[in-house]
């Protein structure tokens, strides 16, 4: 329950997985070695740029320090998602992917629920897309 406020955590799964969704966060991830000792490389603080954007940009500053002595820096001033950046249909779609995935359920109901909300405007009621969602 604690990796979900961990940036460490976040971040050291981010690396090592490309991902950080439901399946990440359990306790038998969390536990893993490679997993612990990406957390400790991993240094969170509140950097004085992005606290100067203030709270309505939620700027975040990423900078990677490699063994060669390099630093790679990145930055986003709104998390995806965000009403200022928000997620493409094709996006939301693969994070619920994720989610069923994880809830076990069949690949075919995911893509079918996905479909359905996908020509919801189009549809005459909500009768399949309730059916659909029936577990």
């Amino acid at each position: 329950m604690q990796a979900k406020f961990s940036m460490e955590f976040a971040l050291a799964i981010l690396l090592l997985e490309r991902r950080a969704g439901l399946a990440q966060f359990t306790e038998e991830t969390v536990n893993r070695a490679d997993v612990q000792e990406w957390i400790k490389r991993v240094n969170f603080y509140v950097d004085p740029e992005a606290e100067a954007a203030g709270f309505d940009k939620m700027t975040s500053i990423l900078r990677i320090h490699l063994r060669n002595g390099k630093v790679i820096i990145g930055r986003a001033t709104m998390a995806k998602g965000s009403p200022s950046n928000p997620m493409s249909s094709e996006e939301i779609a693969d994070k619920f992917r994720g989610c069923a995935e994880f809830a076990k359920w069949a690949t075919p109901k995911t893509a079918a629920i996905i479909e359905a909300v996908k020509s919801l405007e189009q549809a005459p009621d909500m009768s399949r897309l309730t059916a659909l969602l029936t577990v």
